[in-house]
């Protein structure tokens, strides 16, 4: 006989009310014909198929039928990230963080445009003293930096009213309210900096929306919080802060990407309160209109002013300007290259990315997470491969200069490889090998991790 558990759920599943914003077409319970535990055991359709995909907890193709069967009847998202970061400096010993992430979150079904979502993190570690966190003091000072302190928060939770077409019109609109995960572009200004085991959130206000017009694309969000990556105990400064991104693709080979970001963290952290207003191109350089071809290349093409803002007490202009080419042939790989200048003024003060996702930018040691006073140039290349049994593995150079003097700071290595076991269960290894300059330091980095998410 097979288990009882499984066929009880899918009865569960076919006697509860049908989740529509109508009336119900499934049997009630008083009229349903009664169904034995020996049927139930035999039947063929009470399968694993033919239940809900993991996480929900009915069809998420069926729509509530009232706001009661909208707050039970959503998903479960499960989230396990465990790490095992070895990090060594010549200016600090070595550490070795093992950190487990945990999310779990709950998100009800829409119900007229309508839905909520809470989404709690907690990161645990065994041994918090084989590595060091500035931004909480926590583990041991003398050891290599590793930023993922433990604790428990509040990672997300925004009530939301999204509609596909609004009134009718046709009007994609989409409005949060709350702790809210925002990631804009390629990350570059304002990113989640999902990396770290603690990722980045905002309290903010956002909408975005189309306008009726394909093609483009309006963001705007109020922000008067920034949840950071050093969990409860970390800075989370208060803000006052614009996010403004307009996009529009003209053609396949062309889109365009104004934007202005105006950041005022008040006294909290004044020297990251800028203004920043820029411009970003993006595009294919060749590739079938039927997406048939073997071989396609992409680009990148980014400049953007900043000035200080709020109670910044440095008086600074710095621009920032990025390219990048990439080629793609199909099943096999990439190739790229680019170049970001990241400029000071006169060697005062240099451009600054507060909310963006750093980490995927001046290689994976993090040593320039914030920009040194002199700017820095970053020239790298990479290559993307598709190896055998669905490994998907990458090589990055970096070599970095100074803006102010071209001094040489030093070039890196990075490389990552990566496995999809199953839809829910991925492997990860990563390193860095960071070759210090003129009194920069010398950095290795290795990652080994797992993730199970649904």
């Amino acid at each position: 006989m097979k288990p009882l558990y499984p066929a009880l759920l899918s009865l569960l599943a076919g006697v509860l009310p049908a989740a529509g914003q109508g009336a119900s077409t499934t049997p009630s319970l008083e009229t349903a014909t009664p169904v034995t535990v020996a049927e139930l055991s035999e039947t063929p359709e009470l399968t694993l198929s033919k239940r809900p995909p993991l996480g929900w907890l009915s069809d998420p193709k069926e729509p509530p039928n009232d706001i009661f069967d909208a707050l039970v009847s959503g998903k479960i998202h499960f989230d396990n990230n465990f790490r095992v970061e070895f990090a060594d400096s010549t200016a600090r010993n070595s550490s070795t963080a093992i950190t487990n992430r945990l999310r779990l979150g709950y998100e009800t079904k829409p119900f007229y445009g309508f839905n909520g979502f809470v989404e709690m993190e907690n990161v645990a570690t065994p041994a918090e003293d084989n590595y060091f966190v500035p931004a909480t003091g926590g583990g041991t000072s003398d050891r290599t930096v590793v930023a993922d302190p433990p604790g428990t928060e509040v990672n997300q939770a925004f009530g939301r009213l999204k509609v596909d077409s609004l009134g009718n019109t046709g009007i994609l609109f989409d409005l949060k309210a709350g702790r809210q995960r925002i990631k804009l572009d390629d990350d570059r200004f304002v990113g989640n900096v999902g990396w770290r085991q603690f990722e980045q959130t905002y309290d903010s206000v956002s909408v975005r929306t189309d306008f009726g017009v394909e093609g483009l694309s309006f963001f705007y969000a109020y922000v008067w919080g920034v949840q950071r990556i050093f969990g409860p105990d970390g800075p989370n400064p208060d803000s006052d802060s614009h996010f403004l991104n307009l996009s529009y693709r003209v053609a396949p080979e062309l889109k365009v990407t104004p934007f202005a970001y105006l950041l005022d963290f008040e006294d909290d952290d004044p020297l990251n309160s800028s203004n920043s207003f820029g411009v970003r191109l993006t595009g294919d350089l060749w590739r079938d209109a039927d997406d048939s071809a073997d071989v396609y290349a992409d680009y990148e093409l980014t400049y953007a002013r900043q000035v200080d803002a709020g109670s910044n007490p440095v008086d600074y202009e710095a621009d920032f300007f990025a390219v990048q080419v990439r080629v793609t042939k199909k099943s096999v790989g990439d190739m790229l290259a680019g170049y970001q200048l990241l400029g000071s003024d006169d060697g005062n003060f240099g451009f600054r990315f507060p909310l963006g996702t750093n980490h995927v930018f001046q290689g994976f040691d993090d040593l320039f997470l914030v920009t040194p006073n002199e700017g820095l140039q970053d020239l790298y290349a990479g290559i993307g491969a598709d190896l055998p049994h669905g490994i998907k593995a990458a090589f990055i150079f970096h070599q970095f200069w100074s803006d102010e003097g071209g001094t040489n700071l030093g070039s890196e290595y990075d490389m990552v490889a990566s496995k999809q076991i199953t839809a829910y269960w991925s492997i990860l290894a990563k390193a860095a090998f960071f070759d210090g300059h003129n009194g920069q330091p010398d950095v290795s980095r290795v990652w080994l991790q797992t993730t199970f998410k649904f």
